[in-house]
């Protein structure tokens, strides 16, 4: 029996033919745009989230799994939040994360299922060519029997082209539904050759998601990915390697982001503001989200620091979700050709006020192959009725 995630169409595994619980859950994701938020920014999230084709991803926060179960059950036995929820164990953050190996835990697994939640394993760091600790995790998911595999894995996972290989015919085989968290790349990896991983394991016959993502979450979803999220905060978009130094710290209520939705980047409210003083005829600075109703961003950065907060949220929100509506149409390849059109276009746009051009554009952009003239399905010419013939060039007629 086969069964589809939006346009994408995957088999089911059960004897009977029919779903079982941890596919229907799957299918319920149908490609959402969630959003990533620790324990304490539950709130905040679940008001900005709770409408259909978001969700969130609520994300243990200083090694307190209790505390995350019980702001999840509040939420959906109280707040009574209807949208899908992940919950992220985070086991494979900082300087104690554990490896691969590690064994789930089981309370862990039991709550998720009480909660009647998607079961998200409680998975360790997965170390570049630990194959033993992939396969681990994939067959210990799979004995659950309703899990999601979670594999937060080195960026060369992806970028070899060999060990991309193994990866895409270890979750194939094992036939478990994967959400990858993705290690920032840094030198020798080549980040390109990241994204052209991602979008290979993307096409395999089994449902992945993407957590920890920055707006790449939408090439992700445009790409095949049943689910992606968004982190609430910059701390929550990417995964720093171990040793890259101190962690970096949540940005503060009062100096959020604003995501600007012609360069696909967020923005300080300092900056922001900076470059509607420089450039204040470029027709970026119009909004037409919900929250902005149409006016300008003048009228978000400019609210008092006790409004805007929440105000910044709801209008970056408004965006990823209207952007997430664009790119997940029923042609996977049409809708990379879409999202690659829009990095060129938001590579420029940043030029246009002086911004810094974001890496992640061009990587996507070097990632997606472009169509070829024997690939697009053009129609042919029509004949003129009256036999008239132009040629390719056409000299103009001297005057008479």
């Amino acid at each position: 029996m086969s069964w589809r995630v939006g346009g994408v169409r995957f088999v089911a595994q059960d004897r009977d033919g029919r779903l079982t619980g941890g596919q229907r859950r799957i299918v319920a994701l149908d490609r959402s745009l969630l959003l990533q938020c620790r324990t304490s920014q539950v709130t905040q999230a679940a008001e900005v989230a709770d409408r259909p084709g978001s969700g969130l991803v609520v994300t243990v926060e200083r090694g307190n799994p209790r505390g995350c179960l019980a702001r999840a059950r509040h939420l959906l036995e109280v707040d009574h939040y209807r949208q899908p929820v992940l919950l992220d164990a985070a086991r494979y953050v900082g300087p104690d994360r554990l490896t691969a190996s590690a064994s789930f835990d089981d309370r862990w697994i039991g709550r998720q299922r009480e909660l009647g939640l998607p079961v998200l394993t409680d998975s360790g760091y997965l170390a570049p060519a630990d194959t033993a600790g992939c396969l681990g995790i994939l067959e210990r998911a799979a004995r659950l029997g309703d899990a999601i595999a979670l594999l937060p894995m080195h960026p060369s996972w992806l970028a070899d082209p060999t060990a991309r290989q193994h990866l895409v015919r270890y979750v194939e085989v094992v036939g478990v539904p994967v959400a990858i968290v993705v290690e920032r790349a840094v030198t020798p990896v080549d980040p390109v050759e990241v994204v052209r991983g991602l979008l290979e394991l993307l096409r395999c016959a089994v449902p992945v998601l993407l957590l920890r993502a920055d707006l790449a979450a939408l090439g992700a979803l445009g790409s095949g990915a049943v689910a992606a999220a968004v982190g609430l905060d910059p701390t929550l978009r990417g995964l720093d390697p171990r040793d890259a130094g101190p962690p970096r710290q949540p940005h503060q209520a009062g100096r959020p982001s604003v995501l600007i939705r012609q360069c696909l980047s967020y923005q300080s409210i300092a900056g922001v503001e900076a470059a509607m003083r420089r450039y204040p005829d470029n027709g970026m600075w119009h909004c037409g989200c919900p929250t902005c109703a149409g006016r300008d961003l003048n009228w978000l950065v400019s609210r008092p620091e006790s409004a805007r907060a929440g105000l910044v949220l709801r209008h970056c929100v408004d965006v990823l979700l209207d952007l997430r509506t664009e790119m997940t149409g029923p042609s996977v390849q049409l809708n990379q050709w879409s999202w690659r059109a829009r990095c060129a276009t938001a590579s420029s746009r940043l030029r246009e006020v002086g911004w810094e051009r974001l890496p992640m554009l061009t990587h996507w952009q070097e990632a997606i192959t472009l169509p070829t003239v024997s690939r697009l399905n053009i129609p042919a010419p029509r004949r003129s009725t009256s036999g008239t013939r132009f040629s390719r060039v056409a000299p103009p007629r001297a005057g008479r």
